[in-house]
């Protein structure tokens, strides 16, 4: 009678390889932090609009540059997108700007949890009493 066999007698061993290297910093974050650098900053959905918005208000005024209607109507269609456009695109440019740190402040509190590394002066920087003036 055999026993139950190991699912990974069968796989080749893994072969981990490893550099050296000075230090290494390990940077907990909680659920919350992790769930908002997963979804990417909220304002990176108003750039976007914005510059669809923009661009196409561009287009419009280009348009309306470049090119003569026979219909009023279709004359004030590309009026009203081109004002629409820059309007709401100028908003938008302007609220993603004001709040596009979001991210980097996220990012920036999670690094500041570890203090930066200071180290004591080696022998060789420490002030000597030979290059005092008073002495």
């Amino acid at each position: 009678m055999t026993g139950p066999t190991n699912p990974l007698d069968d796989q080749k061993p893994l072969r981990i390889r490893r550099g050296r290297v000075d230090s290494l910093d390990l940077y907990e974050i909680k659920d919350s932090e992790l769930d908002i650098l997963e979804k990417g900053s909220p304002t990176d959905l108003q750039l976007n609009f914005s510059v669809f918005l923009l661009s196409i208000a561009f287009a419009a005024i280009c348009s309306l540059a470049s090119a003569t209607f026979s219909n009023t109507r279709t004359e004030t269609a590309f009026m009203l997108v081109a004002i629409v456009g820059a309007l709401l695109g100028g908003y938008l440019m302007i609220a993603w700007y004001r709040t596009r740190t979001s991210l980097q402040v996220l990012c920036r509190g999670i690094r500041n949890r570890i203090p930066p590394d200071v180290l004591p002066p080696t022998p060789s920087q420490a002030p000597s009493d030979d290059n005092d003036p008073a002495g």
